[in-house]
């Protein structure tokens, strides 16, 4: 392949890749999960004045990624996309070495379709996409493998400076993932292997002054030193660096079940079918049990798999890519679910090789082109065959991807219960009451605009003074909580103290003794009680709701009522609003003139022509404040939730509703100016202006 073609389309497939990884980037995968937080929580810390070897919060992790984070927080605050970008770019670089590592270990061609396979496979495109340390391995292993490659073949004045820079580059991968502690055995494997050949074959051995030993003694010298701090800080502190591996283990009784050797058959054939037949099941790093390669590319892959392993012994670059393949899927095979693409994440990129390979073997098998003579390629003289093998299984993986990912993955909600994105959703919802930070859709850079209490079209906002309570739970469970608070100094951890005249927003744990939190609320107050998404961890049985929010204010007296109601109930106005796909939000506003005994329920109903299409019945604040706790002169923003109303006819559409005790039957009736029983509910007409032409029956 020329120089100039091979450029060109390495350029476009850097250009797809970075379509893939960058698309839709703050929405798929939706959360963000506790691992990522951490490295953000780790990267704050650096910020501070703190420069740890190594970071012992969480189960203990290498520092490269994180260090790369702190530099990404820093300059883009603190916020998902600040944890996720480092992955990014890393994911972009690691095609452009791959195809470098290819070019030098085979050609040009096989390094430019390993680049492509890698582009669109959705292993790697979702670990580019993630803010997980394991993305950095598969890079420094294709720098690694490139500049190695690169002192062997270069004449004596260049070797030095490729051998030092893979030496370099190997001993920064001991800082970016622990599955980079199998890399000794593969490199060990491969050196006997082709050390064996040369005794079988009966050729001599290299010189002790052969520049190969020499080049292979400074990488592995330099690798050393750079790795020196790290096995001190290992020796030191074992518990930290070994103690997750240790957990994990196969040999554990508790993993293996008490029979280690058919758990080893099981997880061999299970971590053999990862590649085409059945992978990872865990959602955070996989669309859940899809393998790495679609049945095209896999296809490819086994013709692949078949050329390297007939080409082993006289190619070394075969053996290399089969040998490192199968050693550095030991992490997951020795460990518990396997497949585990976070542990098999050494195998990329070598294993895009075999794919490569296989579409190469085709491409050799068509008739070369009728002419080397420069013009137009026309359909028999072997272009458009050669491009139509290559390509038709690319074009399908990259359909598949696409299909697979930005489909149904992105849009089940167990994707975001397992990324937790009730937790982030917590985080943007703390920074919207602070008028700070990330709120979860944008960074937020002031704007205090005091506005208070929020309506349906504008968030929370809470001016200098104002007062923000997190329930412990809620902050202490939740890394992602502590990470994305904007100003965490401005936030009251714990429900303890007094209500003032101040707003105030307080965010609680649904399942615990949260009513405490009516104590900190003003007296009067206007409340509005918000419920957070919903949240499902890997073992609860179904979801939950994450928190709420609760938001007040002291009200204005001097808002008119809409209508009165018996027992001193006003209604202040209707507000609607779209929510989703399918759902409407009615916010009813009620203002209590005194203390109320019944536990009143509010009923609902969306007419169209007069007759009945939707409903949406509950407890005010769908049951979080009850009419029993009103006091007198509490305005309470009490949101419903209407389904399938479709597309609003003003004109055709209205709504219908009131407040009744279920058990005896008892309504509150509508009043008339003169203060007397006018009807039992108030129908509201569906339009531009609500709040007009109030009716009642």
């Amino acid at each position: 392949m020329h120089p100039r073609e091979l450029l060109w389309w390495m350029v476009a497939v850097l250009l797809l890749a970075t379509a893939l990884r960058i698309l839709a980037v703050g929405d798929v995968p939706p959360g963000l999960y506790h691992d990522e937080a951490y490295h953000g929580l780790d990267a704050l810390d650096v910020l501070r004045g703190r420069v740890p070897l190594y970071f012992s919060a969480n189960n203990g992790r290498e520092p490269l990624f994180i260090y790369w984070v702190t530099v990404a927080v820093g300059l883009l605050g603190k916020s998902p996309l600040a944890l996720r970008l480092v992955s990014f770019f890393a994911g972009v670089l690691t095609l452009a070495a791959t195809a470098a590592m290819g070019r030098v270990l085979f050609s040009r061609r096989v390094g430019l379709l390993a680049a492509a396979v890698l582009a669109i496979t959705l292993w790697h495109v979702h670990l580019s996409r993630v803010g997980f340390r394991a993305v950095l391995l598969p890079l420094f292993t294709a720098l690694t493998v490139w500049q190695g490659a690169l002192g062997i073949r270069k004449a004596d004045g260049a070797r030095g400076r490729h051998w030092l820079m893979a030496g370099v580059f190997y001993g920064l991968s001991f800082y970016s993932y622990m599955a980079a502690r199998f890399t000794p055995v593969a490199w060990g494997v491969f050196g006997a292997c082709a050390l064996a050949a040369r005794l079988a074959s009966r050729g001599p051995l290299p010189a002790l002054r052969d520049p190969l030993w020499r080049g292979l003694g400074l990488a592995l010298g330099v690798a050393l030193v750079v790795t020196v701090p790290l096995g001190v800080y290992t020796v030191a502190h074992p518990d930290v660096v070994l103690g997750r591996p240790g957990q994990v283990s196969i040999v554990d009784p508790a993993i293996n079940g008490g029979d280690l050797w058919g758990a080893l058959g099981a997880h061999t054939l299970r971590t053999a079918g990862m590649f085409f037949v059945r992978g990872d099941r865990i959602w955070r790093h996989n669309v859940p049990w899809r393998p790495v390669f679609d049945p095209l590319l896999g296809g490819t892959f086994l013709l692949g798999l078949a050329a390297a392993l007939g080409r082993a012994r006289r190619h070394p670059a075969c053996g290399f890519v089969l040998i490192w393949t199968a050693v550095m899927s030991l992490p997951t095979l020795l460990a518990e679910d396997a497949p585990h693409f976070l542990r098999a994440v050494g195998v990329l990129p070598t294993v895009a090789f075999l794919p490569a390979l296989g579409l190469d073997w085709l491409a050799d098998r068509l008739p070369p082109p009728a002419s080397s003579r420069p013009r137009r390629p026309t359909l028999g003289d072997g272009w458009f065959a050669r491009l139509a093998v290559v390509g038709v299984p690319l074009l399908f993986g990259l359909s598949s991807t696409v299909w697979a990912y930005f489909g149904e993955y992105a849009r089940d909600p167990m994707t975001g219960y397992w990324f937790e994105r009730g937790a982030v959703a917590l985080g943007g919802h703390i920074n919207q009451a602070l008028g700070w930070g990330w709120d979860g859709e944008r960074m937020m850079h002031g704007g205090l605009d005091g506005r208070y209490p929020p309506t349906l079209s504008s968030p929370h906002s809470l001016a200098a003074g104002r007062q923000v309570y997190v329930d412990p739970r809620l902050w202490q469970d939740w890394p992602q909580v502590r990470f994305l608070t904007a100003a965490p100094e401005m936030v009251t951890v714990g429900l303890e103290g007094r209500g003032s005249d101040q707003p105030v927003a307080v965010f609680v744990w649904p399942y615990d003794g949260w009513q405490q939190a009516w104590g900190l609320l003003p007296t009067p107050a206007e409340i509005t009680v918000e419920e957070g998404p919903l949240s499902q961890g890997d073992r609860d049985p179904e979801p939950y709701t994450t928190y709420l929010a609760l938001f007040a204010a002291p009200p204005d007296p001097t808002v008119p009522a809409m209508a009165s109601f018996s027992e001193g109930v006003e209604l202040l106005g209707v507000e609607m609003g779209s929510v989703d796909a399918g759902r409407l939000r009615v916010r009813l506003r009620w203002r209590a003139g005194a203390s109320l005994a019944e536990d009143y329920t509010v009923f609902l109903q969306y007419l169209r022509d007069g007759e009945r299409i939707a409903q949406a019945d509950s407890r005010p604040a769908r049951g979080r404040y009850p009419t029993p706790l009103w006091r007198p002169g509490d305005v309470v923003n009490d949101d419903h939730y209407l389904v399938d109303v479709g597309t609003s006819l003003p004109g055709r559409d209205e709504l219908l509703f009131g407040l009744w005790q279920p058990e005896s039957g008892e309504v509150l009736h509508l009043l008339d100016e003169a203060g007397q029983p006018a009807g039992d509910w108030i129908v509201v007409p569906v339009g531009n202006a609500i709040g007009g032409g109030i009716a009642g029956e």
